[in-house]
């Protein structure tokens, strides 16, 4: 399905999807999944790009690419939803690069830490972001369970490279 099609049709989705609410309660929380069910593609990425948190979270974690990263390309995704994607294990490794493409969303360390720490990361990203990561986070990384064995390796090398650059400046 191309874009332009998806862009031509304009819908009218039912404010409980589409206007901010602060604390959805779980019947609620219910029906606005159950309503996305029915939707198509082309209807998900129009409520990706117009809907509110609740629907942006339901969203984001589609298994089709284009309504996932439709939810990133969203104005209305804060800085704090974009962290707490990148803290789920449960997005895709689209979603996470299309994150750490936006520039002030990688300006917070959290994030940055977020992805890097998140198994679904690609592997080259992981690997550039870890570089900004503080001595204690790579060894925390090094240590941790569940990321790819490379990077752990790599965070491995990387603090005995500077505790071997440490060693010769005494």
């Amino acid at each position: 399905m191309d874009e332009e099609k998806i862009e031509e049709e304009e819908i009218i989705f039912p404010k409980e999807l589409v206007e901010e609410i602060e604390q959805v309660p779980e019947e609620k929380h219910k029906s606005i999944y159950q309503q996305i069910l029915t939707m198509g593609i082309s209807q998900k990425v129009q409520l990706a790009l117009k809907g509110n948190k609740e629907a942006r979270g339901i969203l984001v974690k589609d298994p089709n690419k284009l309504v996932c990263s439709a939810v990133i390309k969203s104005p209305k995704v804060t800085e704090a939803e974009a962290l707490a994607y990148a803290k789920s294990r449960s997005v895709s490794d689209e979603v996470l690069r299309l994150i750490s493409m936006k520039k002030e969303w990688m300006r917070s360390h959290e994030v940055i830490v977020a992805l890097v720490n998140n198994p679904k990361t690609p592997l080259a990203l992981s690997m550039q972001y870890m570089l900004k990561l503080s001595d204690k986070e790579i060894i925390d990384l090094a240590k941790a369970k569940g990321i790819p064995a490379a990077l752990a390796a790599a965070a491995k090398r990387l603090i005995l490279q500077k505790t071997h650059k440490k060693e010769k400046k005494h």
